[in-house]
């Protein structure tokens, strides 16, 4: 048999003996252990002394030892009764911290994000930026709109920690927040032949259109209100990757529309240039979805904290420059 395997198998079998057992009766003897009392003991943990004495006796017929005997007024350890403590000790102490730090976060190495390319170049910058104030952070980003999953379900699955999408989730388990808004714009390469600075939309609709490729909830809902705008456009070239579609338009005469922090970053070094509209193009808004029970986490909550805290300086911020 395979060594993984094998050890595998063992694992597992190891789990099934531990299901059978009542790992609470382990804290329950720890908690009479120290106070050397069966009534302290119960006052310790909330509990009745009936239910204390109750679970020493199962405990007394697991490890068949009486692991206590009277001394005097009070109760002394025999010696497989230290031995167990001996033994518990070490590992309670380890589980104790472990839970500290899960607490604490200083065990939560790995923060997933499930997001779409539409924020993965400049937007998620705020969401990294937060997150990297915690110490020891790696993080993992996904496109969300190649996912076969949903944002649903990739937090009720425990795949993401946070899920950016482009509708609101609406779940009594998953809190949910405007991120922001993205901005688009209508590109084509610098030495289009038709295209001039401003056309008109009869112009432009007697060219060929990129289109982003994707089922996930909204894009499709953004598509439709652009078919509405751009009634009967013809696509010519769809792909997943905005990237691609990027490239397509700087070295062919396809005309595509793009989020316009994408385009000042790629216009000088791919030669686009902006074709003038005399419409507004649809906003892309984007939400920030997670788990409720996620806020039991510390540095989750503080993280939360910060991207609303630096969501409102923006926002001030903005404010302020148009007053």
């Amino acid at each position: 048999m395979d060594a993984g395997k094998w050890e595998q198998e063992l694992h597992m079998a190891n789990l099934y003996d531990l299901k059978k057992f009542d790992l609470n009766l382990l804290v329950i003897f720890e908690c009479i252990y120290e106070n050397l009392s069966i009534s302290k003991a119960a006052e310790t943990l909330y509990i009745t002394p009936s239910a204390v004495s109750q679970s020493l006796q199962r405990l007394r017929l697991q490890f068949n030892d009486p692991l206590f005997v009277r001394a005097g007024k009070g109760i002394s350890p025999t010696i497989v009764g230290i031995n167990l403590h001996h033994h518990l000790g070490k590992n309670l102490d380890g589980l104790e911290q472990i839970i500290n730090i899960m607490n604490a976060s200083e065990l939560k190495n790995k923060f997933v994000i499930y997001g779409p390319q539409l924020i993965s170049t400049f937007n998620v910058t705020r969401l990294i930026t937060c997150l990297r104030e915690e110490a020891s952070v790696e993080i993992e980003y996904h496109d969300i709109l190649t996912s076969t999953e949903t944002g649903e379900e990739l937090l009720a699955h425990r795949k993401a920690d946070l899920v950016v999408t482009m509708l609101p989730m609406i779940n009594r388990s998953v809190l949910c927040m405007p991120f922001q808004s993205i901005s688009n714009v209508l590109v084509c390469r610098n030495n289009h032949p038709r295209m001039k600075n401003e056309c008109s939309l009869d112009d432009i609709l007697k060219e060929e259109f990129t289109m982003l490729m994707s089922e996930a909830p909204g894009l499709d809902e953004y598509q439709s209100r652009m078919d509405k705008i751009m009634v009967n456009r013809k696509i010519a070239f769809r792909s997943q990757s905005l990237t691609s579609i990027i490239n397509i338009i700087a070295e062919t005469d396809i005309i595509g529309i793009i989020p316009q922090k994408l385009y000042k970053i790629y216009r000088s070094i791919l030669n686009l240039r902006e074709i003038k509209i005399d419409y507004t193009l649809p906003l892309m808004r984007l939400y920030i979805s997670y788990n409720k029970s996620s806020l039991y986490n510390k540095a989750f909550s503080n993280f939360i904290t910060r991207i609303a805290d630096e969501k409102q300086s923006s926002q001030k911020s903005i404010h302020s420059t148009n007053n």
